[in-house]
């Protein structure tokens, strides 16, 4: 079989693997190598013409970005609230409880009929429906008025917070299609500006790598990751080395929250190691610093802490 023509394909591009951080590496790098020279006949134009895709680029990847913060925020704040719950609110709710009802009488069993067990374990949507059902339970009991008031503000609060959370989960995932439209059209371009300058630089072609952030395309290591963890397990990842500036974002696109970390053997499990979370549909960017101590392990594993789903992970270096 005849080896494509390599410059049959974009360096710039694959459609297989984009990676965001790398692509904004790479336009940015092009852009002020272009700003440099914008006051060269030859060069001027190109930084004009080019630095309109740049531009957009940043924005729709800054966007992505951005989104991640505002769901970073609307999650810690529900679980903010479910820390409330258990044991402040419950307790509190619980003692103004047994002042009408004692403990294990039928009123207070029909009112609490588990106890505080359905606050205090489950997932987030049971708790949230736990408190619904309290809610129902007073709903009528003249001398819980106060108590009713309590539990639905509370109530009211949580399913709100929950409700932006997942909001901003979907808004989230929405714009990186945008970003893949966007990086294509940019790295496109940067595709027809190597032509250019090869015209331009016939005679001298050396001079065109100036103009390309050339370590970053030429490297050849893998810079996207995929994978599946599944119930209560763990997977090494990657034997890389990382420096404390070194970074990757980690998206996580499945059911349950992962954590990442790095060990000493790939085969050990999360255990005495620093944990970095990732919520479900969360995207974080992690440094080597984060891992602390442990920056010096070999390897980058992941730990699915869940009990009821397998969850998907997706990690990108630049």
């Amino acid at each position: 079989m005849l080896k494509r023509w390599s410059f049959g394909r974009n360096p710039f591009y694959s459609k297989k693997k984009v990676n965001f951080k790398r692509a904004v590496k790479i336009s940015t790098y092009t852009d002020a190598q272009l700003f440099a020279r914008k006051a060269d006949a030859f060069f001027g134009p190109l930084y004009l013409s080019y630095h309109i895709f740049h531009l957009a680029l940043l924005a729709a990847y800054n966007t992505w970005k951005a989104q991640g913060g505002t769901q970073k925020g609307s999650t810690a704040l529900v679980e903010i609230l479910l820390a409330e719950l258990s044991p402040g609110k419950i307790g509190e709710w619980d003692l103004s409880i047994q002042g009408i009802f004692k403990k294990k009488t039928p009123g207070y069993i029909a009112i609490l009929p588990n106890g505080h067990k359905p606050f205090q374990t489950g997932d987030k949507m049971m708790r949230i429906n736990a408190i619904e059902q309290l809610k129902i339970n007073l709903t009528g009991i003249v001398a819980l008025a106060t108590v009713l008031t309590d539990v639905t503000t509370f109530y009211d609060a949580i399913v709100l917070a929950n409700t932006t959370q997942q909001g901003n989960k979907g808004t989230k995932f929405s714009y990186s299609s945008a970003v893949l439209l966007v990086i294509a059209t940019a790295m496109e371009e940067l595709y027809a500006i190597l032509g250019d300058c090869m015209r331009h630089y016939k005679a001298n072609p050396i001079e065109v790598e100036n103009i390309f952030d050339m370590e970053t395309i030429r490297n050849q290591q893998q810079s996207i990751f995929t994978g599946i963890v599944p119930i209560s397990g763990h997977t090494m990842i990657v034997e890389r080395a990382l420096l404390p500036t070194d970074s990757f974002d980690a998206i996580v696109d499945g059911a349950t929250s992962l954590g990442f970390y790095r060990a000493i053997n790939k085969s050990d499990s999360s255990n005495g190691y620093t944990i970095i979370n990732v919520n479900s549909l969360e995207n974080k960017t992690i440094t080597g610093s984060d891992f602390k101590l442990d920056i010096a392990n070999k390897y980058l594993c992941v730990v699915n802490t869940s009990t009821l789903a397998a969850s998907h992970y997706e990690l990108n270096f630049s």
